[in-house]
């Protein structure tokens, strides 16, 4: 592919935790480097297909409140996970769509509804230097995307753009009272964020959770646990009912992965997400299936959790079923798009 120009996005209001991810920085750990990336993995994958782009390539994400933000030239844009009313120029954007916009354009939006991140996929590559193999920004130890940091107003983000990147707009121009142009179709419902006011998540038990007394067991089980405002990109803090954990004999510190439940000695359980750390020292109930991601780090504060038990086969088949659904739905969305060029 060719370079043919380059797309300067200005930071006119930051929004909250707007920062640059892409699919994280695996094989680090064991140095005490966190994976990061974006919090929503399929949101992530699906607007950069909308686009054009490789489905891992980097993104501009944000939480609960969207970001302003000021385009140079054309581009296609995409977003994608929860829905915070973006708008362009003052006209609604639609959600889950490849859109055209033009030079000059402004995006905003306000407070996220039906989920917590959002998702902006513009096409071409966003131009910041790897670490580790990864742009994504380690928001807790501040490396990686913008010097390791959320954007803040002035920054220019430059989007290096391809041959192919206005496809399937290319000889588009602005020719109606909409300052963009967009297709007639969309993702709905698969893999687009909608929470319920109480979200159940599936975990694989650990070795600690058997240690627990049966009451301690099944106050976890039957109770609701809150979404508290505490939660980040670290770890997702819950309120409810709390967990006796004295019966637990203690034990060294030991790896934690993507959706490790622990209990600190206050009893409300912490959920980790994707700047958490390496290694955790409270005790581990257990680890929420790679399958429910999308609703763990979806559910907004003030909603809530219901938790429950199952096995590593059925977790492992439920992967597979995504898996083939994120497929198939990739390839549908590169056939819609191959047809309009």
């Amino acid at each position: 592919m060719t370079a043919v120009q380059s797309v300067l996005i200005e930071i006119l209001s930051p929004g909250l935790l707007t920062t640059i991810q892409d699919k994280g920085r695996a094989g680090w750990q064991h140095h005490g480097v966190s994976v990061s990336g974006a919090a929503d993995l399929n949101s992530m994958q699906v607007a950069n297909v909308l686009v054009g782009n490789d489905r891992d390539a980097p993104i501009i994400e944000f939480a609960m409140l969207a970001p302003t933000l000021s385009f140079s030239r054309d581009c296609v844009i995409a977003s994608t996970g929860a829905n915070f009313s973006l708008t362009v120029d003052d006209f609604p954007l639609p959600h889950g769509r490849p859109v055209k916009i033009f030079a000059g354009s402004i995006l905003k939006g306000g407070h996220s509804s039906r989920g917590a991140y959002g998702y902006l996929s513009v096409s071409g590559i966003i131009c910041v230097d790897k670490v580790m193999g990864s742009v994504a920004t380690d928001t807790g130890s501040h490396f990686g995307g913008f010097s390791g940091r959320q954007l803040k107003v002035k920054d220019t983000v430059v989007i290096r753009q391809y041959s192919k990147s206005l496809t399937p707009f290319q000889n588009i121009t602005s020719g109606s009272a909409l300052p963009f142009v967009s297709t007639s179709w969309g993702v709905k419902d698969l893999f687009l964020a909608e929470t319920p006011e109480e979200t159940l998540l599936r975990f694989i038990p650990t070795k600690r959770w058997s240690e627990l007394s049966d009451q301690s067991r099944k106050i976890f089980l039957s109770n609701a646990y809150r979404v508290t405002t505490q939660s980040n990109r670290m770890g997702i803090r819950l309120l409810g009912k709390k967990i006796e954990t004295e019966q637990l004999e203690s034990q060294p510190s030991e790896p934690v992965v993507m959706g490790t439940i622990q209990v600190p000695p206050s009893g409300q359980p912490i959920i980790l997400s994707v700047d958490r750390q390496t290694i955790g020292g409270y005790p581990s109930l257990g680890v929420v299936i790679s399958t429910d991601r999308m609703n763990l780090v979806q559910v907004p504060p003030g909603n809530s959790f219901r938790f429950t038990e199952t096995s590593l086969a059925d977790a492992q088949i439920a992967l597979i079923r995504e898996n083939n659904a994120m497929e198939e739905l990739v390839r549908t969305i590169e056939n819609r798009i191959g047809e309009l060029s």
